[in-house]
């Protein structure tokens, strides 16, 4: 039996290769007001050709493991954030200007871009970001601007001028891409010493259970998944030549390492694993290897030197150590930075204890690599706990050790390959469990219902944020489970029915004083709550209002409202359980209550649609009237099960 040949490999990965690409440029030109039919497309076509190579039979690199973590990628591609903000704003004014501009004035960027620009002592524009951002925009950026050009000469609406929309989504597009790469090489690593299932396992939850996943969907104009990426490629590519060393192999190792430092400056760190690791085998021709080691990083240093010069003169050191924020009043915050409840790394992200316990188990197999990796840690967390603000500003977690992403996920496979004995299912759920802690820990961040984004984040308001983002999934989630499931799903976690159960609300909704353990229970076509005296109520709104009542015991019911016109003439009301009619009664003056018969048969365990639909508005009526469109106020909402027979 012959061997396939490597372009009959590499044929069929290159069709995803370029499906994948095409499905990023549809993101890309949807962001900027293309067909909204066109990014769906280009997934499907994408994922169309995933599957066709799962279904070769030749031996692939695309296999099923491999192939869930690339299909979640398409899958997440209309997630990423298509705008440039916050810190990238200073790396994108700097590709533009290098690369359409020719030079480094950046004031013309930054007021093309409408950006408030960051400027030097003397008042100059600049940009504080090292250079390592702006080289990996720069082929996005490049492919954005042919893009662009083509478009705009073929008669589109859109600038070709460095500033719009297609720039800034195809740059955080970039980033995005940069993080996937990131994942698969991960992912191989932990295969050749683990196997494939372990190391899905472990991509997956170094994706979705630590910051990684922010920062490739929600802010990847930041560096981190940029830094991610550099710091993945150096630390896969120091462990394959140190076991086959090579004077071309260290040298791109410290190209690597060059451009790891040049996206975060703090992951400099990481460059010492491979020279203390010199150190300790000391292998043929130690000293060569470590001078081209070094020689590779300096090169990418000239450039970092070359910006500086030209941004900053001859005073730069100064400038970039006070614009880093280096020196902490207090000494280094070491433990607020691991455990404290703003930003802590292990309070934030449960998954890294796992990571760093897998590192003390790694101490058995690989003494030597796992003690650089510890010690790279904490050489790392040292230099981050002396900042000014160790806890990161704006971070979602500890952002700044994120290019400590390749040692972490090492240490995972170490700890998910001591549990090889559980089952395969149980450390999925484990691992899932932290990734959906997580992801709703994002939601919860990003809307900052329990503190502002720089502030701390104490557990005893976030389990309950968890459970109330939870519900709010489950919400999402009716009519599209069956009604049993979604309803024991409903009784487990919140639990509180209007009609029956240990938290019942005795069938009494009052309209004015929404339940707090319900805030979603009255829907739209209302006005904000009101009192008079005693009496508590809504007006409605328009033609129609509407509630979601949770029903735990369908059956027939009896519902009783009290209620008032807010407009003159006649005025019927006709009350709808799920969109069905089941009474209309003609309205008098004044509050006055009125009772409707809902069958058997129309409500359902879960949630319900309670609908009052008005013949009239008082704007139908008058128009041109002035004032709320209100056809009726209503205090309150009883509803009875009838006795059986």
């Amino acid at each position: 039996m012959t061997k396939p040949r490597f372009t009959s490999l590499l044929v069929p990965e290159a069709a995803l290769v370029l499906a994948s690409l095409a499905a990023v440029a549809a993101k890309v030109g949807a962001d900027a007001g293309g067909p909204s039919w066109i990014l769906p497309a280009a997934q499907a076509t994408a994922l169309g050709v995933l599957v066709a190579l799962l279904a070769r039979r030749r031996r692939r690199w695309v296999d099923a493991p491999r192939a869930v973590l690339i299909g979640l990628a398409l899958g997440l591609l209309p997630t990423v954030y298509g705008q440039v903000g916050g810190d990238g704003v200073q790396a994108f004014v700097v590709v533009r200007s290098a690369v359409l501009d020719g030079d480094l004035d950046l004031a013309n960027d930054y007021r093309g871009l409408g950006a408030r620009a960051v400027a030097t002592e003397t008042g100059t524009p600049t940009s504080h970001l090292p250079a390592g951002l702006a080289l990996l925009w720069t082929p996005p950026f490049l492919a954005a601007h042919a893009g662009t050009a083509l478009a705009s000469a073929l008669g589109a609406g859109v600038a070709a001028d460095g500033f719009s929309v297609p720039y800034r989504s195809a740059v955080t597009a970039g980033s995005y891409l940069y993080g996937v790469l990131a994942l698969l090489l991960l992912e191989a690593e932990l295969r050749r010493r683990h196997g494939r299932g372990l190391a899905l396992i472990g991509a997956l939850g170094i994706w979705f259970a630590t910051p990684l996943h922010f920062y490739m969907t929600a802010n990847p104009a930041m560096a981190h998944g940029a830094s991610v990426a550099a710091a993945t490629a150096f630390v896969v590519c120091w462990l394959r030549v140190r076991q086959v060393p090579s004077t071309r192999g260290w040298l791109a190792l410290g190209l690597l390492g060059g451009l790891m430092t040049l996206v975060r400056l703090q992951d400099a760190v990481l460059l010492a694993l491979p020279l203390a690791d010199l150190g300790i085998r000391r292998p043929a021709r130690s000293l060569g290897l470590a001078m081209r080691f070094v020689a590779g990083a300096w090169v990418l240093g000239l450039v970092q030197l070359a910006v500086w010069l030209r941004l900053y003169g001859t005073g730069f050191l100064g400038t970039i150590l006070r614009v880093n924020l280096v020196g902490s009043d207090g000494g280094p915050h070491v433990l607020d930075l691991l455990f404290a409840a703003r930003h802590g790394l292990l309070t934030w992200t449960p998954l890294y204890a796992v990571c760093i316990a897998g590192w003390l188990l790694w101490l058995r197999r690989e003494l030597g690599l796992a003690a650089l990796a510890i010690g790279g840690f904490a050489l790392s967390v040292l230099v981050n706990a002396s900042m000014q603000d160790w806890w990161g500003a704006e971070a979602f977690g500890q952002r700044r050790l994120l290019g400590l992403t390749p040692l972490f996920a090492l240490g995972l496979g170490q700890a998910l390959a001591f549990l090889r004995s559980c089952p395969l299912a149980l450390l999925s759920g484990g691992v899932a469990a932290l990734g959906v802690w997580n992801l709703a820990f994002e939601r919860i961040y990003n809307s900052e219902v329990v503190s502002r984004r720089d502030q701390p984040v104490s557990l005893d308001r976030l389990a309950p944020a968890q459970v109330e983002g939870a519900w709010r999934w489950l919400l999402s989630l009716h009519g599209r489970l069956p009604p049993t499931a979604w309803a024991l799903a409903y009784d487990n976690l919140k639990g509180i029915w209007l009609d029956d159960g240990p938290r019942s609300l005795g069938g009494r909704i009052d309209l004015g004083a929404e339940p707090p353990e319900l805030p979603l229970l009255v829907g739209h076509g209302w006005y904000p709550p009101e009192a008079e005296g005693a009496v508590t109520f809504r007006r409605s709104r328009g033609r129609g209002s509407w509630m979601r009542v949770p029903i735990r015991a369908p059956a027939a019911y009896r519902v009783l409202l009290r209620l008032r016109p807010e407009m003159e003439g006649p005025l019927s009301l006709t009350v709808e359980a799920n969109r069905q009619p089941v009474g209309t009664a003609d309205l008098v003056p004044g509050w006055s209550e009125y009772s409707f018969r809902i069958p058997a048969g129309l409500l359902r365990p879960g949630l319900n649609d309670l609908g009052l639909a008005y013949s009239s508005t008082p704007r139908e009526a008058q128009p041109g009237v002035a004032g709320r469109n209100a056809a009726v106020s209503v205090d309150w909402l009883v509803l009875a099960r009838e006795p059986g027979p």
